[in-house]
């Protein structure tokens, strides 16, 4: 009896304890179900910052000097040399600020001192409002190895640059010129991808550009028999202005020569005003062999590592129905889309795509072949071609130089879906330009003179020049982020 009560107080004691355990355990949960209905104190940690404006410099921008030939010299094949002089026309906003220039060295022309060097322009810090400082040079040739005429706009130097044009098959070779203003040296990749992918190019990896130089790079050396090369452009130190020289011999015959400046750099939509097409003619788009020069097409690159559709549209500046291409591109494989049977004109080319790509098109005068007189005599052939890169949306004000050269139109391109009222100043002048959405305004301008533009923030500008065996363009860029406020994390 006395171990029956035993047990059964020893089984009370059991149970109490397993029932406080229970009632312990729901009490904690409802605890924790309360904490989690009532808000907790928020507590942030914000690392410090501090906002920096870096200190106001003068403004730069970088002409990249006159055109160069190869193998003038027989003694020489590889070297080259300048072919007569470039003619630069700058502009400032105020235009009574003072603009300097300063040559740059060119060690590798034998002819530097005679015909000049690329140029400098430069101005006091905080004396041209921001982005307001602007450059470009024209130059006519006429030689037995190259003739045409070439346009560029100088620019201001990036550490990393898109050269879409040029070729190093029979007949063509192209000069990569690296030019550094700064007052650091740059070690400088020059890639190259073609029509069959990228190229194995190690003697275009480190090279290096010294302060206040240009060096020049032959493609040919880099890559040669290419119908379809971009350069990809790089750099680390002082920052590159970089440009492409692209020269065509027909034969015997010079059938043309460009300076190609950087396109606007890998997106999804691509704008090309002022692609002017100056006779009838061209190829089927459907031709996926089309060879040579002597017809209207368009050169694309996916930048990315998936294939990528894109739609190309043509559109005539004088109104008019225009027309539409498809295609699908292999990610880094270069391909020229020829664009049909055009008329002779002027155009905007609209591209979309599904992924990055960058893009120029390509128009000629003519063929040497093409070139006879009414009697059926040969005469002297007056071919040229041109490079008309892909554009950046301007910012609200911009200011264009225009170099000498024979008629120059600047093309104002709106694709946007609100017309927008430009100004245009000219001397003192001033000019409203309506730009209806979706269309494109040319605009004589006067060679060697300066316009300013105010209201343009979304448009799309390139200044084109045409004429007797003159053909070129170069595109209206934004200013970078100079002189921007930075938002620094100290450690």
């Amino acid at each position: 009896m006395a171990a029956e009560r035993y047990f059964s107080r020893r089984l009370a004691r059991i149970g109490a304890r397993g029932l406080a355990l229970v009632i312990a355990a729901g009490v904690a949960v409802g605890a924790l179900a309360a904490a989690a209905l009532v808000p907790w104190p928020e507590h942030r940690i914000t690392p410090p910052s501090l906002v920096v404006k870096p200190a106001e410099t003068g403004q730069l921008r970088v002409c990249p000097g006159p055109l160069l030939s190869l193998g003038d010299d027989p003694d020489e094949a590889t070297t080259a040399s300048s072919v007569g002089t470039t003619s630069v026309t700058h502009g400032a906003v105020p235009d009574d600020a003072e603009v300097a220039e300063t040559p740059l060295a060119a060690p590798e022309n034998p002819r530097a001192d005679r015909d000049g060097t690329p140029l400098a322009l430069t101005t006091e810090a905080g004396a041209v409002e921001a982005g307001m400082l602007a450059g470009a040079q024209g130059q006519q040739v006429s030689r037995d190895t190259i003739a045409g005429y070439a346009v560029a706009a100088c620019d201001e130097v990036v550490t990393e640059a898109w050269l879409v044009g040029g070729a190093t098959d029979v007949g063509r070779s192209g000069l990569v010129l690296l030019s550094n203003p700064t007052a650091v040296a740059s070690t400088v990749d020059v890639r190259v991808i073609g029509e069959g992918g990228a190229v194995d190019a190690p003697s275009g990896l480190g090279i290096t550009v010294p302060a206040g130089e240009q060096r020049v790079v032959s493609l040919a050396g880099l890559a040669p028999n290419l119908a379809s090369p971009v350069v990809h452009v790089t750099s680390t130190g002082g920052g590159i202005a970089a440009s492409l020289e692209h020269t065509v011999v027909e034969g015997l015959t010079p059938a043309g020569v460009e300076l190609v400046g950087p396109t606007a750099t890998p997106a999804e939509v691509q704008i090309i005003p002022g692609f002017t097409v100056p006779v009838d003619g061209g190829v089927d788009a459907t031709d996926d062999h089309a060879e040579g020069d002597a017809f209207p097409a368009v050169r694309l690159l996916a930048t990315g590592d998936d294939p990528v559709q894109v739609s190309i549209d043509i559109a005539p500046e004088s109104g008019g129905g225009g027309g539409s291409i498809d295609a699908t591109l292999e990610p880094g494989i270069v391909s020229d889309v020829p664009l049909g049977d055009l008329d002779a004109g002027e155009y905007t080319i609209a591209l979309e795509a599904d992924g990055p790509i960058v893009a120029a098109a390509r128009a000629t005068t003519g063929s040497p072949q093409a070139q006879t007189d009414p009697d059926g005599d040969d005469r002297e052939a007056s071919v040229d071609l041109a490079w008309t890169a892909a554009t950046l949306p301007l910012l609200d004000t911009a200011v264009i130089a225009v170099p000498r050269g024979p008629n120059p139109v600047l093309h104002l391109a709106n694709p946007g879906d609100d017309e927008v009222e430009a100004m245009l100043t000219v001397d003192g002048d001033e000019r409203e330009v309506r730009i209806a959405p979706g269309t494109t305004e040319a605009i004589e301008v006067e060679a060697r003179g300066v316009v300013e533009l105010a209201g343009t923030a979304g448009l799309h500008a390139t200044v084109a020049y045409s004429g007797e065996r003159a053909l070129s363009s170069f595109p209206v860029r934004p200013p970078g982020p100079l002189d921007s406020p930075l938002r620094v994390f100290p450690h």
